[in-house]
C-alpha cells in the first residue's frame, strides 16, 4: 500500500515537472514583442579596436503599442540607444548597443537590462547580451 502511494506521488511530481518544462514563457510574450536574438557574439577584437556596435531588432506582435522605459548597461564600457516613442503594433524597433573594448581583456559578457511596457500596462524586463573576446595591447 505504501509503495503504491509513493509511486503515485512520484508519478504526479514527474508529470508536474514535465508540464512546467514544456510551458516555458518566451521572452517578450508578456508585452507582445519578439526579438531576432537577445545575444550577440562580436567574435575577437583588439583592445585598440574601435567600439563594437550591434542593433537588436524587435517587432511588436501584440495589439498594443510598446514603449521602452529604460535600457541600462551593466558597466561604463557599454552604452545603449533606444526609441523614445512607443513602437506601434506591426512595427519594428531597434535598440543599439555599443561596447568599447579599451581597457578590457579576455572573454567579456556585457548586459543591457531593458524594461518594456505596453499600452495595457503590462511590463517586462529583458536582458540583451553582447559577448566576445578582447585581445589586450
Amino acid at each position: 500500500m505504501k509503495t503504491l502511494r509513493y509511486l503515485s506521488i512520484l508519478l504526479a511530481a514527474f508529470a508536474l515537472c514535465a508540464f512546467n518544462a514544456t510551458a516555458r514563457r518566451v521572452p517578450g510574450d508578456k508585452v507582445g514583442i519578439s526579438f531576432d536574438s537577445l545575444i550577440y557574439d562580436f567574435g575577437t577584437v583588439s583592445a585598440t579596436s574601435p567600439a563594437v556596435e550591434h542593433d537588436y531588432t524587435f517587432e511588436v506582435k501584440g495589439s498594443q503599442p510598446v514603449a521602452i522605459l529604460y535600457a541600462t548597461p551593466s558597466c561604463g564600457c557599454t552604452a545603449s540607444d533606444f526609441p523614445r516613442k512607443p513602437t506601434m503594433p506591426g512595427e519594428k524597433g531597434i535598440i543599439k548597443v555599443t561596447f568599447d573594448p579599451k581597457g578590457q581583456k579576455g572573454e567579456v559578457e556585457k548586459d543591457v537590462r531593458v524594461r518594456f511596457k505596453n499600452g495595457a500596462g503590462k511590463s517586462e524586463q529583458l536582458t540583451l547580451r553582447i559577448k566576445g573576446v578582447v585581445i589586450p595591447k
